[in-house]
């Protein structure tokens, strides 16, 4: 039961962090989602490449929680990702706008979610 219930928490962090990639391919939702302005092409093939990453990142992490396989590499990537963003917000100087604000609220949910589920799975 308590492997269900990882596997549970796996697919919806991977949900979070494959919920981005769409804006790979919907470029002019990408200033709404993040609330900046894109000055030029070179920074958004930056946040577009970003989106494809976090596809990676979404589908490796939902990948492990439907095959059982590689656990602590889907919870390791997960971390990686969502502590480096809330770090990152946090060593930045700044002001921050509400919409990373949300993103970075969304990831530490995550993280507790990923963190809950691996403690359930590894402490039986």
């Amino acid at each position: 039961m308590k492997e269900k219930i990882f596997r549970v928490c796996l697919f919806i962090v991977g949900l979070i962090n494959i919920a981005p990639s769409v804006l790979a391919f919907l470029p002019n939702k990408i200033s709404e989602s993040y609330g900046i302005e894109i000055p030029n092409q070179n920074y958004e093939l930056l946040l577009r490449h970003r989106a494809v990453l976090f596809g990676i990142i979404g589908g490796l992490i939902i990948y492990s929680s439907i095959s059982k396989k590689n656990y602590s590499m889907a919870v390791c990537i997960g971390l990686i990702s969502m502590v480096s963003f809330v770090i990152l917000l946090i060593l930045s100087n700044g002001e921050i706008n509400s919409e990373l604000n949300k993103v970075m609220k969304i990831d530490v949910i995550g993280i507790f979610i990923l963190l809950i589920g691996y403690a359930l799975y590894r402490f039986k």
